[in-house]
């Protein structure tokens, strides 16, 4: 069994429920998981033009990975230096999205960012952390997952490569520019839309619809165990998003979730 200095994983993953049990007890008898439909979100984006920034992000990703491929050479694909030739260019696509956004959120700030982020980082990381290990153990022993703990590709890579100029890029494409980027297409457009369909008293609904794309489109670079995590982390960066009426402290979280668990990774390496 795989050991983190001398503590095994599997004590690891009890201290983390527990912890988790204590934090989601708490969460709930405080009533901080009750969250309205309506009020938080601003009419300066309507649910049609939220729509067409989302093509428009995805349709400038596509484009922007296209054309990283393209500088990319044959049979070098699935190194790390290839990874960030092709991740860079599909961020750096997006920023016109990113600036059209904020320009229409220019005058709806967030509000209690620090307060929300620290609430749901403790809440929703631990506990996706939990949910994830307890569904690989399960999923490698009846042989739908390999045995690795790291349950995400380009971690997985990471850990096979050296630190060098590629690994910096990876780094900072995958905490900074994928915790702005995707909190704002999907916190940001996702989660309005659905909540503009899903009629219910609460945006949960809104919340778990949003919840189960973001998981279902990391399916290419993640595992089943990983997927369920990333459906609960999602959950957390969702109610930071309507508790704080704005993306910053799911930004916020999500970086800083993306940058634990590439520190670990490299921590575990040394």
């Amino acid at each position: 069994m795989p050991e983190v200095e001398g503590i095994s994983i599997s004590f690891i993953t009890v201290l983390l429920a527990l912890f988790s049990a204590g934090v989601g007890i708490w969460f709930i008898k405080t009533s901080r998981y009750i969250l309205p439909r309506q009020g938080y979100l601003d009419p300066a984006i309507t649910p049609t033009m939220a729509i067409l920034l989302i093509i428009a992000m995805v349709v400038l990703g596509v484009l922007g990975s296209l054309w990283g491929i393209s500088q990319v050479p044959d049979g070098q694909i699935e190194t790390l230096e290839s990874v960030g030739k092709v991740m860079g260019p599909a961020l750096l696509a997006q920023i016109p999205v990113l600036l059209a956004y904020a320009m229409l959120r220019k005058r709806c700030g967030s509000r209690h960012i620090l307060p929300v982020s620290v609430t749901g980082f403790l809440v929703f990381v631990p506990l996706a952390i939990t949910i994830a290990t307890l569904f690989h153990e399960f999923f490698s022993k009846i042989g739908l997952e390999p045995s690795t703990i790291l349950g995400h590709k380009t971690l997985l890579m990471l850990s096979q490569s050296q630190f060098d100029r590629s690994a910096w890029i990876v780094i900072i494409c995958s905490t900074v520019g994928a915790g702005i980027t995707e909190e704002v297409l999907y916190r940001g457009l996702l989660l309005p839309t659905f909540a503009a369909v899903f009629k219910g008293k609460t945006a949960w609904g809104a919340i778990v619809a949003t919840s189960v794309v973001f998981a279902l489109v990391h399916s290419e670079v993640a595992t089943y165990s990983a997927m369920a995590g990333l459906f609960i982390l999602s959950l957390g960066l969702c109610w930071a998003r309507v508790k704080s009426g704005g993306v910053l402290a799911p930004i916020a979280i999500h970086v800083l979730f993306n940058a634990m668990n590439i520190a670990i990774v490299y921590s575990t390496n040394l």
